[in-house]
C-alpha cells in the first residue's frame, strides 16, 4: 500500500474535537496542614505530542522522543514498535511482530539500547539465529515504558557502542507518579492467520508512603499469542560451476575449465508453514527514597520470559542433494546469470553418500523459552556545588532452544522449480506430496542450543557547578563493564538414514494431520505448492520418547566471548543568553577474549577431533564529541553537532568457530580478529516550535564509516557435506548521509498531523572487487504517518509506517520495500473506564527477501492481520 492511499482514510479521523483540561486538587486528607495544589493537566494524543516536543526543544543534544501516553494511543504491542513512529528509526519485524530497530541507515547491531541509561542482555530462542549486539525487542512489552529517546548525536557521559543512534527507554519513577495510581488493560487479540483468540492483560500500581519520601512501583504483564507464518523459501545461493553432457544435462564440477562459470544457483527451498504459541509475562518493580533534598536512591528490576514454543513444516526441494550425489539437471533456463528454472532428476542408487533419496518433507517443533532480567541501583547526592551519582547493576539473558525435534520424510524423485515469476517459487515433483506413503523417513532428530548473555556495570559520575559567566558546570566520571557471552549447542548423532532413521520404517501417512485452511492466500500462483501431505508433530513427538538419541556437542558452534571495557570522560556544560552546549571527550579501553573449538587438521572425516583454543585482542577509542544548541529566536532552534563513535562486531562474527546447519548446508563462521565500526558524525539541524503543539523541523547528518565488515561466501566441506559458509572480515569504509524531515500540527482542535520523513544516501565499495554494495540496514527512504482525533469521549490514530528495501547483511540478501497501516480506536466511558479497538497491520503487507537479484527469492511470507479489543481501567 503507498502512501498516497492513505488520502482515503484520514477524512475518518477529521471531526471536531475538545481538548481535556481538568483541574485536581492535590491535598492529602490525613495532611491537614498541607496546601492545596491546583495543577493543570493536558491528557490525551495532544499532551502526549506536547511532552514529546518539549523533550527534543530542550535538550542540547540531537534527542527525538516518545512519551508514554504517546505509546498508549498507538496499537503497539512491544517497544520496537514504538520506536518506529520516530524520525530516522528503521524497523525489523520478523514473524509479524517488531524484533529489532536500526536508527539513520545503520543495523540493529550497531546501535545499543538501554534501561535507563544502562545495558540489557538479550536472548534469541530461534534455533539457527546467530548471537548478536542488537536487542530482541519482542522481550519488552511497550507498557513499562515512561518514555523513550532516540539519542543521535552522542555526548561524553553517553556509553559508546553506537553508530547511529542510541535508544534509551526511561520506566515510571514512583515519586514522579500519582499515588495510588492504577492501571489495568484486558484485551483479546484475534490473528487472521491461525484464527485463534488471545488474552492480553497488564497492570500498573504505584504506592507512596505518608511522608512522600518512598514509593513503590509494580508492573505486571502476560501477553498470549498464536501465530501463523505462511511462506515459500529458497536458501543456500552462490557461485557454482556446471559441465554439459551430450543429452544437454547439467552436472556440478569444481573444475575452473567448467562449460558454465560462476552460475548463481539455490542449494534448496520449500513451501513453508510456521506456528507458534508465545506467551510473554513480565514485571517491574521500581523503589524510590529520597530522605531529604540532597539524596535520591532508586532501586528498579525488570524481569521478562518468553515461552516461544513452535513448529515448522516444509515440503522441500533439495538441489544440493542432486549436486553433490551425481544427480542431472535439466529443462534449464539461465537469466541474469541465474538459475532460474530447472528439473533436478533423481539421485543414482551408487551416488558416494549411499542415501537413495533426491528431497524430502521436513516437520520440526520445538520447546524454545528465553529470559531476560536487570537489577540496577542508583545513589545520588548534592550538596554544595556538587552533584555526584553511584551506579551498580546486573543484567542477565538466556535461554534457546531445550528441545528441537526434527524429522525428515524422502523420496528419490524428480521435481522442478521456477523462479522466474517475481515473488513466486513454483515447483512439480514426480512423486506427489499428498501421497504420504510415498515418503518414507530418513532421519530423526533430537537437538537444542542455549546461550547466556550478561554484563555487571559500576559507574561514578560527578558533577560541579561553576558560577561563570560561560561556563555552567563540569562533569567527569568512570566505567567498568563486565560483558559475557557464550552458546552451545547439542547435535544428535545417531539419528540419519543408516541409523535410528534405518530401522524405523515409518511413512509420513503413519502421523497424518489435517493441513491448515487459507494456505498461502495472497501468495504464488496455481503452480505454487501450497498443499502436502502434513504430520501430526503430537503424535510424532510421543514416537520420539521411544528412541534412543546419542547427543554431543556440536564444537565448531560452540564459543565463549568476554569483554572488559574501561570508560572515563569529561564534559563541559556551557550557555550564554541565546545558545547552550556541552564539549567532551570518552576514553575507553577493550579488552576482547573469544574462545571456541578449532578442528584440528585430519584425513580421517569420520573422527575429527577439536582443541579448545582463545584469541585475545584489545584496542583504545578517544572519543570526543560536541553538542550546540541555539535559539534563534523564542520558536527556532538551530543544532549543531560532531562526534567520533565506535561500535563492536557482532558476537557471532567475533566466534573462532563455524557455526552450521545439516539440512540448509549452510551456516557461519567468525573472526576474533575484526576491529570494531569506526566512524566520525556531523548533524545540523533547525527546528521550528510554531504552536504549543506543533513542530516543523530539518536535520542533515553526514557519517564517515572508517571500515565496514564483510561477510564473504565460501564452499567448506563439513560431515562430508559441502557447505556455504559466511565469513566476516574488516572491509573498506564509505558514509552515510541523510536528511530527517519531521512535522506535528493540530490542524483544527482535536485533529492533528504526525509526519516524519527520512531520506538516506549511503555509499560503499568491495574491498575486493571495488564494486557499489550495499549498506546493511540501510533503506533511502523511512516515512511515518499518524493522523488523529481526539474529543470527551472518542480518541483514534491511523499510523502508517514505510520503508524501502535494504541489505540484511547476510551474504547479498536484500528485504524488499515494505509499509504496514495500524489503526487505534479508544471510548471513553467514564473517566476512568475505555473501550479500546485496535488493528495491526491492516493491508496484510506480504514480507519478501531476495539475494543479489529477484530471480533468487529467499523468503515470501505472510503474517496476517491482527485485531484487538478491550477495556482500559485506571484512576
Amino acid at each position: 500500500m503507498s502512501i498516497s492511499s492513505l488520502r482515503y482514510l484520514l477524512p475518518v479521523l477529521l471531526l471536531p474535537v475538545t481538548t481535556q483540561i481538568t483541574y485536581a486538587n492535590q491535598a492529602d486528607s490525613q495532611h491537614s496542614d498541607a496546601d492545596t495544589l491546583e495543577k493543570i493537566q493536558i491528557r490525551g494524543i495532544r499532551g502526549s505530542v506536547i511532552k514529546s516536543i518539549n523533550t527534543k526543544r530542550t535538550n542540547v543534544s540531537v534527542v527525538d522522543a516518545i512519551t508514554a501516553e504517546d505509546i498508549g494511543k498507538f496499537p503497539d504491542k512491544n517497544v520496537a514498535e514504538s520506536l518506529q513512529r520516530i524520525t530516522g528509526v528503521s524497523l525489523t519485524r520478523v514473524q509479524g511482530e517488531g524484533e529489532r530497530v536500526g536508527v539513520r541507515g545503520t543495523a540493529p547491531s550497531q546501535n545499543q539500547t538501554y534501561i535507563n541509561g544502562q545495558n540489557i542482555a538479550s536472548a534469541d530462542w530461534w534455533i539457527s539465529s546467530q548471537p548478536n549486539r542488537g536487542f530482541n525487542y519482542t522481550m519488552l512489552p511497550s507498557e513499562i515504558v515512561s518514555s523513550l529517546e532516540v539519542n543521535k548525536a552522542p555526548e561524553a557521559d553517553h556509553d559508546e557502542g553506537s553508530l547511529g543512534g542510541s535508544i534509551n527507554i526511561k520506566t515510571r519513577k514512583p515519586l514522579e507518579t500519582e499515588n495510588h495510581m492504577f492501571v489495568g488493560t484486558a484485551q483479546m487479540q484475534y490473528s487472521e492467520s491461525s484464527e485463534e483468540l488471545d488474552p492480553q492483560l497488564s497492570l500498573l500500581y504505584n504506592w507512596i508512603n505518608e511522608d512522600d519520601n518512598f514509593g513503590a512501583l509494580i508492573s505486571l504483564i502476560r501477553h498470549e499469542r498464536h501465530l501463523r507464518r505462511d511462506g515459500l523459501e529458497s536458501w543456500g545461493w552462490a557461485e557454482r560451476n556446471f559441465n554439459i553432457d551430450q543429452q544437454g544435462s547439467l552436472s556440478q564440477t569444481q573444475q575452473e575449465s567448467a562449460d558454465l562459470k560462476n552460475i548463481w544457483s539455490p542449494g534448496g527451498g520449500g513451501s513453508a508453514l510456521f506456528e507458534q504459541h508465545r506467551v510473554r509475562s513480565s514485571a517491574m518493580l521500581s523503589l524510590q527514597y529520597q530522605p531529604n533534598l540532597d539524596w535520591n536512591i532508586e532501586f528498579e528490576t525488570l524481569y521478562s520470559q518468553l515461552d516461544a514454543n513452535n513448529s515448522n513444516q516444509n515440503f522441500l526441494w533439495q538441489p544440493s542433494t542432486v549436486y553433490g550425489r551425481g544427480g542431472k539437471i535439466s529443462d534449464y533456463q539461465i537469466q541474469d546469470n541465474t538459475l532460474t528454472s530447472a528439473t533436478y532428476s533423481q539421485v543414482p542408487t551408487n551416488n558416494t553418500t549411499g542415501i537413495p533419496f533426491s528431497t524430502a518433507m521436513e516437520a520440526i517443533w520445538r520447546e524454545s523459552k528465553i529470559d531476560t532480567s536487570i537489577y540496577h541501583l542508583l545513589v545520588e547526592h548534592e550538596f554544595d556545588y556538587w552533584k555526584s551519582q553511584y551506579q551498580v547493576g546486573y543484567t542477565r539473558a538466556s535461554g534457546g532452544t531445550s528441545g528441537d525435534f526434527t524429522s525428515q520424510w524422502s523420496a528419490n524423485t524428480d521435481f522442478a522449480v521456477n523462479t522466474q515469476t517475481a515473488r513466486d517459487i513454483q515447483t512439480q515433483y514426480a512423486t506427489s506430496p499428498l501421497q504420504g506413503d510415498a515418503w518414507a523417513i530418513s532421519e530423526v532428530r533430537q537437538d537444542s542450543h542455549n546461550s547466556v548473555d550478561d554484563e555487571l556495570f559500576t559507574q561514578i559520575d560527578f558533577e560541579h557547578q561553576l558560577d561563570r559567566e560561560f561556563i555552567d558546570s563540569i562533569k567527569f566520571g568512570v566505567k567498568y563493564k563486565r560483558h559475557t557471552r557464550d552458546f552451545i549447542r547439542y547435535r544428535s548423532r545417531n539419528g540419519g538414514y543408516h541409523g535410528l532413521a534405518g530401522d524405523l520404517g515409518w511413512t509420513l501417512a503413519d502421523f497424518p494431520a489435517s493441513f491448515p485452511d487459507n494456505y498461502l492466500k495472497g501468495i504464488g500462483s496455481q503452480n505454487t505448492l501450497k498443499r502436502y501431505a502434513y504430520a501430526d508433530t503430537g503424535a510424532l513427538n510421543s514416537a520420539y520418547n521411544d528412541l534412543n538419541f546419542i547427543r554431543t556437542e556440536e564444537k565448531p558452534s560452540s564459543f565463549d566471548i568476554k569483554e572488559n571495557s574501561y570508560a572515563g570522560y569529561t564534559k563541559v556544560n556551557f550557555s550564554g543568553d541565546s545558545y547552550r552546549g556541552n564539549l567532551g571527550v570518552r576514553v575507553v579501553h577493550t579488552l576482547q577474549t573469544a574462545s571456541a573449538y578449532q578442528q584440528v587438521p585430519s584425513d580421517d572425516a569420520d573422527n575429527l577431533e577439536y582443541l579448545w583454543s582463545t584469541s585475545d585482542k584489545s584496542y583504545t577509542d578517544i572519543l570526543p564529541s560536541i553538542n550546540i544548541a541555539m535559539d534563534w529566536r523564542e520558536d527556532l532552534v538551530f543544532r549543531i553537532a560532531a562526534s567520533k563513535v565506535m561500535s563492536r562486531p557482532e558476537y557471532h562474527h567475533l566466534m573462532p568457530s563455524t557455526n552450521y546447519n545439516v539440512t540448509q548446508a549452510q551456516g557461519a563462521g567468525g573472526n576474533p580478529d575484526l576491529d570494531p565500526f569506526r566512524a566520525t558524525k556531523f548533524d545540523i539541524g533547525l527546528e521550528w516550535y510554531f504552536d504549543e503543539a506543533a513542530l516543523l523541523s530539518i536535520a542533515l547528518f553526514h557519517q564517515d564509516v572508517k571500515s565496514f565488515i564483510d561477510i564473504k561466501r565460501y564452499k567448506e566441506e563439513y560431515e562430508n557435506i559441502e557447505m556455504i559458509i559466511n565469513r566476516p572480515i574488516n572491509g573498506s569504509g564509505g558514509t552515510i548521509r541523510g536528511v530527517e524531515l519531521s512535522w506535528q500540527q493540530e490542524i483544527i482542535y482535536g485533529v492533528g498531523i504526525i509526519a516524519n520523513y527520512t531520506y538516506i544516501d549511503g555509499e560503499r565499495k568491495d574491498s575486493e572487487t571495488g564494486e557499489h554494495i550495499k549498506i546493511p540496514g540501510h533503506s533511502n527512504h523511512t516515512a511515518n504517518l499518524t493522523s488523529y482525533f481526539e474529543n470527551d469521549w472518542l480518541s483514534t490514530r491511523l499510523s502508517y509506517n514505510y520503508r524501502t528495501d535494504f541489505a540484511t547483511g547476510i551474504g547479498e540478501e536484500v528485504s524488499d520495500d515494505i509499509g504496514q497501516l495500524d489503526l487505534n480506536l479508544s471510548f471513553m466511558l467514564t473517566e476512568q473506564l475505555s473501550l479500546v479497538f485496535e488493528g495491526i497491520n491492516l493491508t496484510d503487507e506480504i514480507i519478501y527477501t531476495y539475494e543479489r537479484n529477484q530471480y533468487a527469492p529467499v523468503g515470501i511470507y505472510r503474517n496476517g492481520r491482527r485485531f484487538y479489543a478491550g477495556a482500559r481501567f485506571s484512576f
